[in-house]
């Protein structure tokens, strides 16, 4: 299974604004770029907290033509459950849902229900309030047939993937905007020590307009 992330960052490395809310801070050609990677991928892995900001599918939008017979698993991870459970994302033809979480989650009678009207909507950890393992999360996409991931999500998810060794490239847009303050970046989570950062191997580099387009391979961690 090959899981690669894209984002789209400021100069000084954050995803977001203080406000928080959804906000997109690339340009149409990193809209353009965004359909291309899902083009490429059978599962598209969002947080929850992304998905509560955007609860919608993640297509690949025109101008990018979506490959014949795409529908992509659309992967909601979220250690509570805590997100929108609309039945029309989970009845949408044009994507395959999926959200994985603890079983702790459906002690909510109301996500019972949910769960029991789309069982094959749903995964769960049957652990306790730490982060659900990311080698769990990649063995259940694989067994539903999954073999390429992209990872949309925000920055604690991403460093849980880099922290695994389940990260294998990265896509990110370097656009032209300084935000500042304690907001969120790509990679958040507890941090890595000098010893632990992880290094990548640049690809490619294109420049459009004012943004930076880099590519770069994961290089993996060595056994201790």
């Amino acid at each position: 299974m090959k899981v690669f992330s894209n984002n789209a960052v400021s100069l000084d490395g954050r995803i977001n604004t203080r406000e928080g809310r959804f906000t997109s801070l690339g340009s149409a050609h990193d809209l353009v770029r965004m359909s291309e990677l899902r083009a490429q991928a059978d599962a598209v892995l969002v947080g929850g907290a992304t998905f509560r900001r955007w609860p919608n599918p993640s297509l690949v939008e025109p101008p990018v033509p979506a490959p014949p017979g795409h529908r992509p698993w659309n992967v909601v991870v979220t250690r509570a459950l805590d997100v929108p459970l609309e039945r029309a994302f989970l009845t949408d033809a044009r994507v395959r849902p999926l959200f994985i979480t603890r079983a702790a989650a459906f002690e909510r009678p109301e996500a019972r229900d949910v769960r029991d009207a789309f069982p094959d909507a749903f995964e769960a950890w049957p652990g306790g309030d730490e982060d659900l393992p990311i080698g769990w999360i990649v063995d259940v996409l694989r067994r539903r047939g999954v073999e390429r991931v992209l990872v949309e999500a925000g920055g604690d998810l991403v460093f849980q993937f880099l922290a695994a060794d389940a990260l294998d490239e990265m896509h990110v847009t370097l656009c032209p905007l300084v935000i500042g303050g304690r907001t969120p970046s790509l990679a958040g989570g507890t941090g890595f020590t000098f010893d632990e950062m992880r290094r990548l191997r640049l690809l490619d580099a294109k420049q459009v307009g004012d943004e930076l387009f880099l590519h770069y391979r994961v290089s993996r961690t060595e056994p201790r």
